[in-house]
């Protein structure tokens, strides 16, 4: 019955393969019952698949050229399930298990394992999996989240004690039992590793890649917490990419190479509003009294200074420098307001029914529209577009209908004219970035080949100020070459202030900041060239290594003025992932509490932790910000943002003030978790002997932290409500928070 199945999966197969016109893999790799018993032993040797997962199915993919395995195992209720991807050598690449009923059980539960203690696990499943990855790894990630509870570690290959990141392993396990959940290999097995004595040093490449790297000054377009837009200046280089060979200093600008490339063959080795004065306006509805509250009624009041949809389509109709069909008969349009301003957004078609009756080459189908957005009290014009008719001739006077009565440098001026008109304020801020053909399509009816004529241009004008580009700015367009008419405009603009070009520290300092960033590493890198094939869907790839300097560094922002690195908000980038080691806590009570959060990227600077040090409501804050809540996030960010402001001596409070008391650790949980509003309720009561003791509007979060188990007694039956926590306390607190079921 197998072999018979087998016998009609390889005619399908085939069958599939003739059909598609692409050739079935080579023999070497065609899925046959031996072959797959080969891999599936090899596969069954490296793991240990339970016995209890019976049910088993597999498919076969050939889009590798080599054949993958996917095999599929899982118990008899299917709430647990283990699936592989295998190459046609019995070599695993992914590995993947479901485990639909354990995390329900580890709910409200401390980790039994933490990263150091599952480190050594992983690293023994990874080489009986594969064995020739042993000595070749080198941990760069090592995390812990709290959602899945499960640690998750990050390898980069090492070869000759240099990394080489284009090779990389990944694998989770459960905090709890230990298995592995899920691994992935990326690897390749074939390719020569060149060894190079005395590379040139990182200072010499640097300056190799000065060379070749120029850095552009650019205003960036971000915003601020609060949403509004606000404009940085920036430097940032000209290419992401570059590589400088370690033993040639050869500068290489690209990592992919198509058919001979020399490179590949040869070199290796916002103002504030007034609040309006109350209204006393009321009115009477169904015998109900309605009030109109102020807001209302100063909306309603900034109807006056809009004008009609009826004006509004009038101003592109009797535009005589837009492209507007004569048909367009039917307008639809809908008023609304952002930042402030209104808009009117316009669209208008060509209702006529279309006489399908007609004989299809002499049919009327074509039916234009266009669409529009106009300013509802300036009206000026944002942003337009309308379609063209294509030129089908089924009479065979197909090139006679079209007419190219303009030249590009024709469209280009008259373009340039209608931004004048339409927005004279930015004209004087613009300059041509982009310009490309319009094709429109000849049609015939006969054996003569359709063709391609110019049938208009289009043009991106982008913004500069003092000369500095500013790219998220722009104004683009078209204009259809048979009327100079305009068939498309837009403008992309902000009435954000551009910080003045003063001070800067030139394109020389700044290209030494961006260089010295982390990501200028000496490193082998996978090079690739693809040449056309008859095999593998018409390409075949070719794979070398090379040692070379490269630049991987994101973000590559480096501010104008300071010449620190930024990021896309404009802010001093700080890097995601800090490692916390500490001396200090070694046998303390709180130990692996302070290395679970260390390895969430929680924790305090310094080499000490100070476990018994009372913890400051600032620091608290800080470590809550572990959780997923958004109140928390939002509210550590602004404490962040203040600490760069100088303390007033005024300001300062006693020591002690400062430090959190127990209750008070109680509420910051409950409100991190989302349930303040529910601690709130007068329902419950605590069973502390010191009850009184706790205020009456924190008995609520004291008594969720109870029947939480994040926070009991502190000895006996008394809470002691009013004594502080310390650091090693709060790290607990947090992590049982985490692990809370709520």
């Amino acid at each position: 019955m197998k072999k018979r199945f087998l016998a009609v999966l390889m005619a399908l197969v085939l069958a599939f393969s003739a059909f598609t016109g692409f050739a079935p893999v080579e023999a070497e790799y065609a899925l046959t019952e031996e072959k797959m018993k080969e891999v599936l032993i090899a596969v069954k040797g490296k793991l240990d698949i339970p016995d209890e997962f019976t049910e088993f199915d597999y498919s076969f993919n050939e889009y590798t050229g080599e054949g993958r395995y996917y095999f599929n195992w899982s118990n008899e209720d299917g709430n647990e399930r283990i699936s592989v991807n295998a190459d046609a050598n019995g070599r695993i690449f992914s590995y993947s298990r479901y485990d639909y009923s354990s995390s329900s059980a580890n709910e409200g539960k401390m980790p039994t394992f933490i990263g150091e203690e599952l480190l050594p696990k992983a690293e023994e499943w990874i080489y009986q999996v594969e064995p020739k990855l042993k000595g070749k790894l080198d941990l760069k990630r090592c995390s812990y989240s709290a959602y899945n509870k499960r640690y998750s570690f990050g390898f980069v290959r090492i070869e000759n004690g240099i990394d080489m990141n284009d090779n990389s392993v990944s694998i989770t396990m459960d905090a709890f039992n230990a298995k592995v959940m899920s691994y992935s290999l990326n690897w390749n097995f074939e390719v020569s590793i060149p060894k190079v004595t005395n590379p040139i040093t990182k200072e010499a490449a640097a300056s190799l890649a000065g060379e070749k790297v120029g850095m552009q000054l650019e205003y960036r377009l971000t915003y601020d917490k609060d949403g509004k837009e606000k404009v940085f200046l920036a430097y940032n280089p000209d290419r992401t990419y570059i590589a400088i060979d370690a033993k040639t200093g050869k500068a290489y600008l690209e990592k992919n190479y198509w058919g001979s490339g020399t490179d590949f063959d040869e070199g290796f080795n916002d103002a504030e509003m007034t609040a309006a004065e109350n209204s006393e306006d009321s009115y009477s509805y169904n015998g109900k009294s309605v009030r109109l509250s102020d807001a209302e009624i100063k909306k309603i009041g900034d109807i006056k200074d809009i004008i009609t949809a009826e004006q509004a389509v009038n101003l592109i109709k009797n535009n005589k420098r837009l492209y507007i069909d004569p048909n367009l008969n039917k307008v639809t349009s809908r008023l609304y307001s952002n930042d402030g301003e209104y808009y009117w957004n316009l669209s208008l078609s060509d209702d006529r029914p279309v006489d399908y009756s007609k004989d299809y080459n002499y049919r009327d189908y074509y039916r234009a529209s266009a669409s529009a957005q106009i300013n509802a009290k300036t009206g000026k014009l944002i942003r337009f577009s309308a379609t063209t008719k294509d030129y089908y001739d089924y009479t065979n006077e197909g090139s006679d209908k079209f007419v190219a009565n303009f030249t590009s440098s024709q469209c280009k001026k008259l373009f340039e004219e209608f931004i004048k008109e339409t927005d004279k304020d930015k004209a004087d801020y613009v300059k041509k970035t982009n310009e490309y053909d319009r094709k429109v399509t000849i049609y015939y009816n006969d054996s003569r080949k359709d063709y391609d004529k110019v049938g208009g241009y289009s043009y991106t004008y982008g913004r500069y100020y003092k000369d500095i580009p500013f790219s998220a700015n722009y104004i683009s367009g078209a204009v259809e070459a048979t009327t100079g008419k305009v068939t498309n405009y837009y403008v992309n603009w902000t009435d954000a202030k551009l910080p003045e070009p003063k001070n800067l520290i030139g394109e020389k300092k700044a290209f030494e900041s961006y260089i010295a960033c982390d990501g200028f590493d000496l490193i082998y890198e996978l090079v690739n060239k693809y040449d056309n094939s008859d095999k593998y869907y018409g390409v075949e790839k070719e794979v070398k290594a090379r040692l070379v300097y490269r630049t991987a560094i994101s973000p590559n922002f480096i501010d104008a003025f300071t010449g620190k690195r930024v990021d896309w908000s404009g802010e001093e980038y700080k890097p995601a992932g800090v490692s916390y080691k500490y001396t200090d806590i070694a046998g303390t009570k709180y130990e692996r509490s302070i290395k679970l959060l260390a390895d969430m990227g929680l924790g305090f600077d310094g080499e000490e932790f100070k476990p018994a040090q009372k913890i400051t409501n600032e620091e608290f804050e800080k470590l809550l910000a572990g959780n997923y809540s958004a109140y928390v996030r939002y509210y550590i960010n602004d404490v962040a943002e203040e600490e760069d402001e100088a303390d007033d001596p005024e300001d300062l409070i006693p020591d002690d003030e400062t430090k959190v008391t127990r209750e008070e650790a109680c509420v910051l949980i409950i409100k991190a978790l989302g349930g303040e509003k529910f601690a709130q309720m007068d329902i419950f009561k605590t069973g502390y002997s010191d009850e009184k003791k706790i205020k009456k509007e924190n008995i609520g979060a004291v008594a969720l932290c109870k029947g939480l188990e994040i926070m009991g007694a502190k000895s006996g039956k008394k809470f002691k409500p009013a004594s502080a926590i310390t650091r090693g306390e709060a790290a607990d607190l947090v992590i049982r928070m985490m692990s809370a079921d709520f």
